[in-house]
């Protein structure tokens, strides 16, 4: 059943995406190229968003090169020609603007391979009767070496012990 559904959503979301230009109104071309270009004087806006003097020029000049004809592929270079790359939302697919395109997928795909990593960390069982990740471990030749210390601390925390149990 799931797998159906999955397949649908597949089908409409392909479907949705080869919607192609001619097949859209004006209408819904002006709202798409207005969703597609910044705002030159407004912070972060695009022109549909924006009530600034400009946004509005520009809106009636997309207008009216649809009107005339026009794809929407030249109205946008219309654009870019005026004011220049930043004038699109988002940024072409070419030269160093491919970084943007690039870089978040790369950094998902790391973040997921280090979660995929501590997950299978936390998951691999811990061998019992070993030393704790925060004691470190000694070789032998080490723990040989410090058992005349070791022995001195016992007896110290042995007499202190001993010693609290008497004040007791």
């Amino acid at each position: 059943m799931t797998r159906t559904v999955g397949i649908w959503i597949i089908a409409g979301i392909v479907a949705i995406a080869c919607i192609a230009e001619d097949d859209l109104t004006l209408d819904q071309r002006h709202k798409r190229l207005s969703e597609q270009l910044m705002c030159p004087v407004c912070d972060g806006q695009t022109i549909d968003q924006s009530s600034a003097a400009i946004s509005e020029d520009m809106k009636s000049v997309i207008w009216q090169q649809l009107e005339d004809g026009r794809s929407n592929d030249q109205i946008r270079q219309y654009f870019v020609q005026r004011y220049g790359e930043a004038v699109l939302a988002a940024p072409t697919g070419d030269g160093l603007n491919i970084a943007a395109w690039v870089t978040p997928g790369v950094v998902a795909a790391f973040g997921m391979v280090a979660v995929g990593l501590a997950y299978l960390r936390m998951r691999r069982p811990s061998a019992v009767g070993t030393r704790s990740a925060i004691e470190p471990s000694l070789n032998n030749e080490t723990d040989h070496d410090l058992d005349p210390y070791l022995e001195m601390v016992d007896a110290e925390l042995d007499t202190a012990n001993s010693n609290q149990d008497t004040a007791r």
